[in-house]
Order: C-alpha cells, then sequence, then structure tokens
C-alpha cells in the first residue's frame, strides 16, 4: 500500500463534471434523443465486487507468480473477481519481437488503470536535461526491465511532484491531441486496451507507486478519465491505489446513479449514462514476458517493438515526432542493451544529461557538437546491425532504410534543441526557429558520408578542423569523387548543417514538383557539393563560427574573406567593397555557389583556368575521374529515391512491384570489371615505385 498524502475527496458526480464534457450531452430542457447503441445499454453493469472476492482474486494471482504488486493493483481493478482467478487458470500467449506475452482479457474499473506516463504521443512535449531549461528536470527514465521472464516494468523518476508534472504535460497534450471524451460518453471504450503492470520508483526516497498502466489506450483512459470527472494525475495514480476504500467510493458514486431513474432531465440521464460508459475498459492485462532462448530482447523492448507495429507503421500512427522519436528510444535502448554504448553514452545520447555536467564526463558541450555525436553513433557503420534490427523491432519495415535510419538519428540529434523550444511560448522567435529548422535538418541527415565515411566528433576546434578538411580535400584532387579520406570533412558538415538549417540558410527542397526548373535536391545534396570545394569548405567553417556566436552564417569567398555585397531575388550575387556582408542564403546555395548539375555556376572571382587547348591528358584523366564520381553519386541517389517511394505504408513501393534490373546489373558489374582492374594496375604501380622495405 502507498500513503502520499490525505485521500482526495470524491466529487459529486455533476460538479465534477468538466464543462466540456457537460455540453456534449445537451441543454437542460432538450428533448430525449434517440440513444446509441453501447455495451451499458444492452446489459446490465456489474455490481461492486465484495473485499472478499477481491482478497480471493488477489491471492489467486500470488499464487499464479504475480508480483505483490501487481496483483493487488489487478484484484482492486477486475470488475468481476471471479473472472480473473477463472482467465489465470489459462493465460494466453501473444508472439512479440523476442519472445512472448502471456495475457488474459477482463473488464476492469477505469479509475483502476492508469495511462502510461511515458506514452509517445506527447513525446514532443518532453523537455529534456541536455536543452538547458531552467528548472527542467527531464522526462522520467523507462519503461525499463531486467532481463528473462519478467511481469515488471519499471520508470524512475525524481521524486513525485516530477511523475506528476510529467503526467500532466502528456494529459493536457492528449486530451487536445486526441479528442475521445464525447465518443466515450456516447458509447464506451469500444476496443480493449493493453495494460502492464508498471512500478514508478521515486529518487527521494517515496515509495515506489505500484500501477496497471496502459501500455497502449492511454488516450482512451485518459478521456474515459475526464468524463469521469476525475482531473489531476495524483488522483489516479497515487491516490486512488493508495486506498481502495477510495477507489470503490468512486466507483460506487458512478454506479448507484441510474440513468433510467424517474423526473430526470435528458441532460442529467445523459450525463449519467456517460459516466456509467466510462467506468468499464476490456483490457488485455499482459501478466509476464517470456524470451525465447538466448533472446537479447528485454520486457521493456518487447513491448517498445510492440507499439510500433501499431503506431509507427500501423493503423493508428503517432505525430511525427511520437514516430521518429520511437524508433530513435529503440535504437539507444538496444545499443545500450547490447553494451555497444555505455551507461554515460546512452544518458547523453537521449538528452538526459545536462549540459555542464556532461562537459565534465568528457563530452561535448555545444549544441551542434552534440548533435553531430548522436549521428556519428548512431549511423556508424560498426553499429548499423543493431541500429536496423532496433528500428525493425518497431516498424513493420522489412529492412530499415537509409532514410528511417537517418529520420530516427536526426530525432535524437534534435531532442535537446526541441525540448528548449517546447519550454518557450508558442510565438517566440527562437521556438518559431527551432520549429522550421527541424524538418530540413532530418532530410540533411541523408548525407550518405555519415553513414559511409569514417568520421566522430573529435573535439578540434574550427579552425583545427578546417585545416584538416582542406588537407583532405587537396589530397582527392587526383581521385574519384567520393574516394579518399572525408572525416573531417563529415565531421565539419555535421556541426555546419545544425547551423545552417536552424538560420534558414538551407532549407528542404520545394514539395511536389515545385516547377519544371525547381532545384530538386535535398538539403544533403547541397551539402555533399560544398564538400568537394574550397569555398564550400570555408563556408561550412564560417557557419559553425557565426552559428555559435548566435548570428545567421555569413558568405565568404575560397580564400576566407567575408564578402560584401548583395544578393538578387533569383540567388545571383553581386559584390560590392562598400555593401553590406552577406548572409548565405538557401537559394545563392543552389542556384549560384553550388548549382545542381547542367547549371552555370557564377563563381566567385578565382585565378584563372587553363583553356580546353591548354588542357593535357593527365588534367583531362583527372576531370574524367571525378565526372565517374559525379555520377555515381547520381546513380546512388536515384537508387535512394527508388527506396524512399511508398505507398504509404513503410515498405518500399519497389519493394513490393519489384524490379526486373538483370541488364542494369550486367551492365554494371561490367563496368566494376573495369574499375576493379584500373584499382589493382594501380597498386602495382604504387608497390613498383614504393617498393616495401625492411623497416616498412
Amino acid at each position: 500500500m502507498i500513503n502520499h498524502g490525505p485521500d482526495t475527496e470524491v466529487l459529486d458526480a455533476e460538479s465534477s463534471m468538466p464543462e466540456d464534457i457537460v455540453d456534449v450531452f445537451g441543454e437542460e430542457d432538450e428533448a430525449p434523443a434517440q440513444i446509441a447503441w453501447s455495451r451499458w445499454n444492452s446489459e446490465p453493469m456489474p455490481g461492486l465486487p465484495k473485499m472478499a472476492a477481491v482478497r480471493r482474486a488477489y491471492e489467486a494471482c500470488v499464487s499464479h507468480d504475480l508480483p505483490d504488486g501487481f496483483a493487488w493493483a489487478l484484484a482492486s481493478a477486475v470488475t468481476d473477481p471471479a473472472s480473473l482467478r477463472a482467465a489465470l487458470s489459462s493465460p494466453r500467449d501473444m508472439p512479440v519481437v523476442g519472445g512472448k506475452f502471456e495475457f488474459i482479457e477482463v473488464d476492469l474499473w477505469t479509475p483502476g488503470v492508469t495511462p502510461m506516463v511515458t506514452n509517445h504521443r506527447a513525446f514532443a512535449e518532453r523537455v529534456y536535461p541536455a536543452s538547458g531549461s531552467a528548472g527542467a528536470l527531464g522526462p522520467l527514465r523507462g519503461p525499463t526491465s531486467e532481463d528473462g521472464v519478467t511481469s515488471t516494468l519499471r520508470t524512475d523518476a525524481r521524486s513525485v511532484s516530477h511523475v506528476l508534472a510529467e503526467a500532466e504535460r502528456a494529459g493536457t497534450f492528449i486530451l487536445s491531441d486526441n479528442k475521445l471524451a464525447a465518443s466515450i460518453a456516447e458509447r464506451g471504450i469500444m476496443m480493449p486496451v493493453d495494460v502492464v503492470y508498471n512500478e514508478i520508483h521515486h529518487e527521494d526516497g517515496q515509495p515506489p507507486a505500484c500501477l496497471l498502466a496502459t501500455a497502449e489506450g492511454s488516450s482512451r483512459v485518459t478521456n474515459a478519465h475526464q468524463v469521469l470527472g476525475i482531473e489531476g494525475a495524483r488522483t489516479v495514480m497515487y491516490d486512488l491505489p493508495a486506498d481502495e476504500s477510495n477507489l470503490r467510493r468512486l466507483i460506487n458514486s458512478v454506479l448507484v446513479e441510474d440513468p433510467a431513474e424517474p423526473g430526470l432531465t435528458a441532460r442529467m440521464a445523459n450525463k449519467r449514462r456517460g459516466k456509467r460508459n466510462a467506468l468499464i475498459v476490456r483490457a488485455r492485462v499482459i501478466l509476464r514476458f517470456v524470451p525465447t532462448q538466448a533472446s537479447a530482447y528485454d520486457f521493456a523492448q518487447a513491448v517498445g517493438g510492440y507499439l510500433g507495429m501499431l503506431h509507427v507503421d500501423g493503423p493508428r500512427p503517432w505525430p511525427t515526432t511520437g514516430k521518429n522519436e520511437a524508433m530513435a528510444e529503440s535504437v539507444v535502448r538496444a545499443l545500450r542493451h547490447q553494451d555497444a554504448i555505455t551507461q554515460q553514452e546512452h544518458d547523453y545520447m537521449a538528452g538526459l544529461m545536462e549540459p555542464q555536467v556532461a562537459v565534465r564526463n568528457g563530452f561535448p558541450g555545444d549544441q551542434d557538437a552534440q548533435a553531430a555525436y548522436v549521428l556519428a553513433t548512431m549511423l556508424h557503420p560498426r553499429l548499423m546491425s543493431i541500429v536496423s534490427r532496433a528500428i525493425r523491432d518497431v516498424t513493420a519495415a522489412a529492412k530499415a532504410s537509409p532514410q528511417a535510419k537517418a529520420e530516427a538519428a536526426a530525432e535524437l540529434a534534435l531532442r535537446p534543441i526541441r525540448s528548449l523550444a517546447t519550454s518557450l511560448p508558442a510565438d517566440d522567435p527562437t521556438r518559431r526557429e527551432i520549429d522550421t529548422m527541424q524538418a530540413v535538418y532530418r532530410r540533411a541527415c541523408r548525407l550518405r558520408l555519415y553513414a559511409t565515411a569514417d568520421w566522430k566528433v573529435t573535439g578540434r576546434t574550427p579552425e583545427e578542423l578546417l585545416d584538416a578538411a582542406l588537407v583532405e580535400l587537396n589530397s582527392s584532387v587526383n581521385t574519384p569523387t567520393g574516394a579518399g579520406d572525408y572525416s573531417a570533412r563529415t565531421e565539419l558538415a555535421a556541426l555546419a548543417q545544425f547551423h545552417l538549417t536552424r538560420r534558414g540558410s538551407l532549407r528542404r527542397e520545394p514539395f511536389g514538383s515545385g516547377g519544371t526548373n525547381a532545384d530538386k535536391r535535398g538539403p544533403h545534396d547541397v551539402l555533399r557539393a560544398m564538400m568537394e570545394e574550397t569555398q564550400g569548405l570555408r563556408l561550412l567553417y564560417q557557419a559553425i563560427i557565426d552559428g555559435r556566436a548566435g548570428r545567421k552564417p555569413r558568405v565568404v569567398d575560397e580564400n576566407g574573406r567575408l564578402v560584401r555585397g548583395r544578393i538578387s531575388e533569383n540567388g545571383v550575387l553581386t559584390l560590392d567593397v562598400d555593401g553590406d556582408e552577406i548572409e548565405i542564403a538557401d537559394q545563392w546555395l543552389r542556384e549560384d555557389a553550388f548549382p545542381r548539375p547542367g547549371r552555370n555556376q557564377q563563381q566567385m572571382p578565382t585565378p584563372p583556368q587553363p583553356s580546353s587547348d591548354e588542357e593535357t591528358p593527365a588534367m583531362a584523366l583527372a576531370r574524367y575521374k571525378k565526372n565517374v564520381g559525379l555520377a555515381l553519386d547520381a546513380l546512388e541517389q536515384q537508387v535512394e529515391n527508388l527506396e524512399e517511394l511508398t505507398d504509404g505504408s513503410a515498405t518500399p513501393l519497389v519493394e513490393i512491384q519489384g524490379w526486373a534490373t538483370a541488364g542494369l546489373v550486367k551492365r554494371i558489374d561490367e563496368l566494376r570489371t573495369r574499375l576493379s582492374f584500373w584499382d589493382s594496375l594501380a597498386h602495382r604501380i604504387a608497390r613498383r615505385e614504393h617498393p616495401a622495405t625492411e623497416t616498412d
């Protein structure tokens, strides 16, 4: 039993009804309308069970190896204790990732069930410690679980007030985003909810809260509580579970009010009928998770996978942020569970570590570096098998596409700054700026090099990073595009894209056709072009310098000098030494500085280039090599476009319809044979010209 303070008084049924719910029942003098079908219009309501029956149900739960807290919560919440005892004797199985759920299906009193406080639907409203927001306690930690067979999910909080703050935040979001109260009042909760046993532990030493929580169905239960007039998360999370007599009084206050009582107005009858409809919910109660032999999954991961099938690609989708966050949570949990990252790395990547604590622990403190750290870790080739599996666990896709991996990594990278925006007023300019950047940043994370280059966040200064990037670029002059070392350039781009997207200097491609002359390249394509030019690298460097200084990135030339002049409406830059410094604009990047193939580039003043008559065979060879690399980039992009095209589900359309590519594959194989021959020839020439010595 839990006692966190005085019992919450059960208010009068009429006075406790929220105003927006009262309105759905009509005016006082309104004539009776035809009553919609509901379960409790067709069959009698069950009575309140005697305490002796509740205790027998509790003992049956304990005898079936349920934890004590689970046993009492379930026995107190079930409408028919005898049906619970019978169901426990023959539980059913549900296959899930990593094993199976053993479950039963029973009717529960809705006040005895609490919404899962870590509901993914409300992810966008969470404020993480990594945001640096003053007073932000951060989200609750979990749910987690022990390995092996278990019935318990665990959520960790700093205090009861921490739990209530997060629960109120989630409840407010659900009631505004998923309004079901009127429907529940009229017909009841039509579909079963999935219920798990969740223990909430408090760091301040308060006893744990032992709850029946909705793994699936939080929106329905939250709205049902509103119909019942239950206001405040404390009531269902602490006060009612702590005292069964309080719970029973609330239930009985609804049962004794007969909507068919003579003399009631239509409005009064409808209000009573609505509360009865909201009082009971059919529930699949998950008794335990049983992993398969040598399973790499725990209970929490299995629940996450089950919910992902319903809400990420399933019939009842979460908002975009919720879906991407579900994938990101699955990934970071799997990385930790597989010991691919430490607990500190998990907390840092998950946004659970305050900036000053992160720096003390040796992690990057700048927002751009924190985001880049997440990208470098989640998209690292060495971890890709774990990442892919974790994404597939919460989606219906046969494989995790590059797009899905990038979206999940981007969502986790943006978590601190997105929570910062959540803590600001809706009309705050900083919040609007952050809200706008998110879609662009996610698409910029599709830069293929993030997942293929051998890179990490090194902690080098922007100046050191630029120097290393220029060395890389100069050493790749005679190699095809995409070959050679890209580690410094990739790190530079990852840091810079944070500021370019936040300040609006880099935007996403146009929606739809965008017109015949529109630049359809994504922001990742523009970044890729910048990484192949000296001026592009210097622009990336300047974006970091200016972004960290709190200003919009400015244009520099290929020598790093700030440029003065103006940019026209069509993106053309005109120099004017007496003009103002120029801020980077997306249209200038696309139309003037780094135009798509086939568009003429109006470059900044550069040393004269040799004419075609002056081009030597060696120079022509280098040009052709570079063109082959560019053509390969274009081919890879087109293949990625095919993989991203869906018919509304998570499965690429090309995987549903197939594509007869034998002819193409034959041509690619022939090219591969020729390229491989030239590569081996280059190695032989290198060994001949630079023979190995004993000291080598």
